[in-house]
């Protein structure tokens, strides 16, 4: 009798496991949705195509008064992949708000694209940016892709653009990427002097996956995005760095 007693106590948890789980998956896959929704519409409303007059080549525009208007956080745009990553780039007080905050501040698993809270601005030595790799590729998560042999032979891939509040495009070339577990030292956004700087470059620069061949001095400005590594709660972060040319 008691072992049957046992056998019911551990089937109705692992019912209950269960269906936290296929909950949770749920939960999940609508945040998913919502955020494709709504990241495709705020798309149409504030990215702008036209045409130079001098050069007749296309150039993308911001809306950012429309962008301010939801959200006074944001401070800029980001487009790389081809496009897979197109984003609005808010900041808070912390860097922990925005993990579970939609755009417009509503719950949201998905979170969004975020600079560091220690950052003043793009012309910081080190502007780091956050997202969550999420499973349908959304945020930050075609970052896996730089990780495929033979990526960076296109050469559009090795280039990320952020477009500031001034609608001015900042163009980043990619100088090293790695996986790593968590730490400080690479969102490390400012330095005491040249040499600190240095000795960060040289180690970020040693750790790449590839040798891209691309000088960085003490001149330049990095670019730093950080994503997860493998399933949630992992402990290993993708990185990814860029200096503005």
């Amino acid at each position: 009798m008691k072992k049957l007693k046992i056998k019911n106590i551990i089937l109705i948890l692992l019912v209950i496991v269960f269906i936290f789980s296929i909950s949770r998956i749920i939960l999940l896959c609508l945040d998913l949705n919502k955020n494709n929704r709504n990241s495709k519409k705020l798309i149409d409303q504030v990215v702008n195509i036209e045409i130079d007059e001098e050069t007749k080549e296309e150039v993308i525009k911001i809306d950012f008064d429309n962008l301010t208007s939801i959200n006074s956080d944001t401070v800029g745009w980001i487009k790389y992949n081809q496009d897979k990553i197109n984003y609005p780039i808010v900041q808070a007080n912390d860097n922990s708000y925005y993990l579970k905050k939609a755009f417009d501040k509503s719950y949201n698993q998905v979170g969004s694209i975020f600079m560091d809270y220690r950052n003043n601005s793009f012309d910081d030595k080190n502007v780091v940016l956050f997202g969550h790799a999420m499973i349908d590729g959304s945020m930050f998560g075609t970052l896996k892709d730089l990780f495929q042999n033979n990526f960076f032979d296109n050469v559009e891939n090795n280039y990320i653009q952020i477009i500031n509040k001034d609608n001015v495009i900042l163009t980043y070339q990619i100088f090293s990427y790695y996986i790593i577990e968590k730490e400080e030292y690479y969102i490390t956004t400012s330095f005491n002097n040249d040499n600190d700087f240095n000795g960060f470059v040289n180690t970020i620069k040693n750790r790449s996956y590839k040798n891209f061949d691309v000088n960085v001095s003490i001149n330049d400005y990095i670019l730093t995005l950080s994503t997860c590594s493998g399933m949630g709660g992992s402990s290993e972060r993708k990185v990814i760095h860029a200096k503005r040319i």
